[in-house]
């Protein structure tokens, strides 16, 4: 199940970014817990923006569900070692513990000048924090004898509200 109260990571790839689509990549619509008020203004922009609206895409998701991913970041070809071999993984194995780094060196920004980390993100990355944050405006995530959603200005359910720029993040939390 997800959560409302976690942040959730897409994925992209290459630079400039666009989202993953070596593999199939998750985003869309909890069926169990409802949108949260901070996901409201933009998710219903994204609906709203979708051919035929809500109809689109009718009965294959809950468009009054809590809406994912909210950030993504690079997802594909990490080098890590497996039984002390390099390879090549990809997926939100990579692209959440990424985001999470950026997040923890946020905090030490924010404990270097005194301040406390940042705790929940959510309500901060969909108001002052989306600007932050570069938005990635190419791709899909296919699934389901579907074309999937599409990423598209502003957050969409395949990136989320875009990557993170640490420059402008750093500046907005201090």
């Amino acid at each position: 199940m997800l959560c409302f109260s976690v942040t959730t990571v897409g994925g992209t790839t290459n630079i400039p970014e666009v989202a993953v689509s070596r593999f199939f990549s998750g985003g869309g619509f909890s069926n169990y817990f409802n949108r949260p008020s901070y996901q409201d203004s933009v998710v219903k922009d994204y609906l709203a923006a979708l051919p035929n609206g809500t109809h689109t895409y009718e009965g294959l998701f809950n468009p009054n569900g809590r809406a994912y991913p909210d950030v993504s970041a690079q997802s594909d070809r990490f080098r890590i070692f497996l039984g002390g071999k390099p390879v090549l993984i990809g997926g939100t194995s990579a692209s959440s513990p990424t985001f999470a780094g950026f997040v923890a060196l946020l905090n030490d920004v924010r404990l270097a000048h005194c301040k406390k980390p940042l705790g929940f993100l959510n309500p901060l990355l969909y108001s002052k924090g989306a600007s932050g944050l570069n938005d990635i405006t190419v791709g899909h995530n296919s699934g389901c004898g579907t074309t999937g959603f599409n990423a598209t200005k502003g957050w969409d359910p395949v990136t989320g509200l875009g990557t993170p720029n640490f420059g402008k993040l750093m500046e907005l939390v201090l």
